[in-house]
């Protein structure tokens, strides 16, 4: 599903966000990025989902060499990559469904099949109950699978989140890797980059560790 060639990437201010990394994550596996803060974890997906260029290497995602697309490109690759945030990014004058179903409109999908989407992920996260109400009523914990339902509502192979449990105290945290490992199960490739040890004790998944931009473990 993933492969890193000898990837660097510099940061604007000088030094390197990362160096020299490769590696290769096998389609349908659940895989933990690990490091401290400023290791490079938040560089390392923003490459995957072409949010940011290398300055050198190459990254193939299914088989496709994503160094190589066009800026008019990106958005069909990012139909198949769900991107989950520490933040949740939900848009406060949105209801639960109006959220999900957002980028559904916004790539052209049928109001029908729309709804049939939202709703399908909605029972997936437990929160079908919830689709009227807007995110200021509810908990971090579900605000977070609001946001792991819209990353999953176009179905794509590869799901990725970013520090997806740091605003959650440690049972809803849990709960959102429950989520994840349901999810994993359902063959989608899932990358989560964390410095939350005990989170990758807890679901028992293989782990890369990076350190000032380095692959240094688990490789």
């Amino acid at each position: 599903m993933i492969r890193l060639i000898g990837v660097w990437k510099r940061y604007e201010e000088g030094g390197f966000a990362l160096q020299e990394v490769s590696l290769d994550i096998p389609s349908g596996e659940f895989i933990f990025i690990t490091g401290p803060s400023g290791a490079g974890k938040t560089t390392f997906l923003s490459l995957l989902y072409g949010a940011e260029a290398v300055d050198r290497g190459q990254i193939f995602i299914a088989g496709r060499n994503i160094t190589r697309l066009r800026r008019k490109d990106l958005p069909h690759l990012r139909r198949g990559i769900g991107v989950v945030f520490q933040d949740f990014k939900l848009l406060p004058r949105r209801t639960v469904f109006d959220n999900i179903a957002f980028c559904q409109r916004a790539i052209g999908v049928p109001a029908r099949e729309a709804r049939r989407r939202v709703y399908a992920v909605l029972k997936l996260v437990g929160l079908a109950s919830k689709r009227d109400v807007f995110p200021r009523f509810l908990s971090g914990g579900e605000q977070q699978r609001v946001a792991i339902a819209r990353a999953l509502v176009n179905r794509p192979p590869l799901l990725i989140a970013d520090e997806p449990t740091g605003n959650l105290d440690q049972a809803m945290a849990r709960e959102v890797m429950d989520l994840f490992r349901a999810i994993n199960r359902m063959a989608t490739t899932v990358v989560v980059a964390t410095h939350d040890h005990s989170l990758v004790e807890y679901a028992g998944k293989r782990a890369l560790r990076l350190e000032s931009g380095r692959l240094v473990d688990g490789r």
